[in-house]
């Protein structure tokens, strides 16, 4: 058991950075561009990149779930996971920056200990209640700091506002599926199932992004956008397979641990290399750090 717990801590870790990274490169990505095409073709590069990836590491057989129903947990995270909560998070990031979406969005852990609790009866524990009031403490100050001055953000305290309300759909479509996934990877091996979910997101991405092609009519995606459109993949590709392998080979409380550290290291990326843009306060940096907290009370507690 160690030896496949040190495996699922690296590949947690991996997760954490992969993550860190993508929302900055979204933010990137998502200046003066369409939100769901953007968002679209971002899930559309991931699964190309996933072709080769996943088929020179693992064999045919591989992707043939041995349960029925994986087949269609698969199909059902592809549409919530992949095109649902990317493009809630997409959105909150391009409302409200990474700094403030992150503290919001993994959030997960706690979560999913309350549906856990509401939907199958477990208990409500004293380091779960104490968890929820640290994140509700968190958020409020998150909320409350001085939004960002980046000038490709909006200012308009509407816009902001919404962008928290998308960051808190992500966190809700982030525990549901966390919790799937841990399903699904116990039918195919984690990497399979990876490659099949992101594959399964692809069209649902562009379905979304069809519908909504009236309110984004004769808008492109600037060619500015391309590079980091391809960063943004490239960490997605990291990110995704590395989750399901932590959530795996250890348990998925050890690897929601590590993953909810990203508030803290977008912080750190955000001070050292956009300080001015994110607008780094110490109100933020204090909801970010009791978001974690109360993260890992019940995580690490319970």
């Amino acid at each position: 058991m160690e030896n496949t717990h040190a495996l699922g801590m690296f590949f947690a870790v991996l997760a954490l950075f992969a993550w860190a990274g993508l929302s900055f490169c979204v933010r990137s990505a998502m200046r003066d561009a369409p939100l769901l095409r953007t968002t679209a073709t971002i899930s559309t590069a991931n699964a190309l990149i996933m072709i080769p990836v996943a088929f020179s590491l693992m064999p045919l057989s591989a992707f043939r779930p041995a349960q029925g129903e994986t087949i269609y947990y698969i199909v059902a995270l592809g549409l919530f996971m992949v095109a649902g909560s990317r493009l809630t998070y997409y959105f909150a990031i391009r409302r409200i920056g990474p700094s403030r979406t992150l503290p919001v969005a993994t959030s997960t852990p706690i979560i999913t200990a309350f549906i856990a609790a509401a939907w199958v009866g477990e208990p409500l524990t004293l380091n779960m209640l104490i968890g929820l009031a640290l994140l509700a403490g968190g958020v409020t100050l998150a909320v409350g700091a001085d939004p960002p001055q980046d000038a490709n953000l909006p200012d308009s305290s509407r816009a902001r506002m919404l962008g928290w309300m998308m960051a808190g759909v992500t966190v809700c479509l982030w525990s549901v599926s966390g919790v799937t996934m841990k399903v699904v990877s116990s039918d195919v091996p984690p990497l399979a199932a990876a490659a099949m979910i992101i594959w399964c997101g692809v069209p649902f991405s562009w379905l979304i992004a069809l519908a909504g092609s009236k309110g984004e009519a004769g808008r492109w995606i600037p060619r500015a956008s391309w590079r980091w459109i391809a960063a943004s993949a490239c960490c997605q590709t990291v990110a995704v397979p590395s989750f399901v392998s932590a959530v795996h080979y250890t348990y998925a409380v050890n690897a929601s641990a590590i993953t909810a550290l990203q508030p803290l290291i977008a912080l750190i990326v955000a001070h050292l290399f956009v300080r001015e843009a994110e607008n780094i306060t110490w109100r933020l940096v204090a909801g970010a750090l009791m978001t974690v907290c109360g993260t890992l009370v019940v995580i690490l507690v319970t």
